[in-house]
């Protein structure tokens, strides 16, 4: 986690409140809320609301290309599935240090969290881009 900086912060574009699910969730329950909030990753938390990974659409496409037929994944739960540990950040980082830490683990998204580790938000590469065009029309 970086200290405040005088540019714009993971704070001003992240998104607040994210959707998350539980680690004990049907890995079912996780293509229907990806869908239905058009995102494409969640953080996963445990019983007591804390970050212990994240499952995106490319761990769903992954699952689908493995051998495993639809009908055998009632079985799966998130925690099976998910990447671990998830890639955090904290709310006042610059968003150059959010671009670089994405790009040097190879993620989309950062989940930023608060001191207990519970997700408060999600800084996205489309963030990051939309800040970009934002500030080349100030140019």
């Amino acid at each position: 986690m970086s200290v405040r900086t005088a540019g714009p912060t993971v704070e001003s574009v992240m998104t607040v409140s994210p959707v998350v699910i539980s680690e004990e969730e049907a890995i079912a329950g996780v293509a229907e809320l990806l869908a239905g909030y058009q995102i494409s990753g969640l953080p996963v938390v445990d019983t007591d609301d804390r970050l212990v990974g994240v499952i995106s659409q490319t761990d769903l496409i992954r699952l689908q290309g493995a051998s495993i037929p639809w009908t055998g994944w009632h079985g799966l739960i998130v925690r099976d599935l998910m990447t671990w540990p998830a890639q955090t950040i904290g709310e006042t980082a610059s968003l150059d240090d959010a671009g670089r830490q994405m790009t040097a683990a190879g993620v989309h998204r950062l989940i930023v969290v608060d001191g207990e580790q519970a997700p408060i938000g999600v800084i996205s590469e489309s963030d990051l881009v939309r800040e970009i065009a934002d500030a080349c029309d100030d140019c």
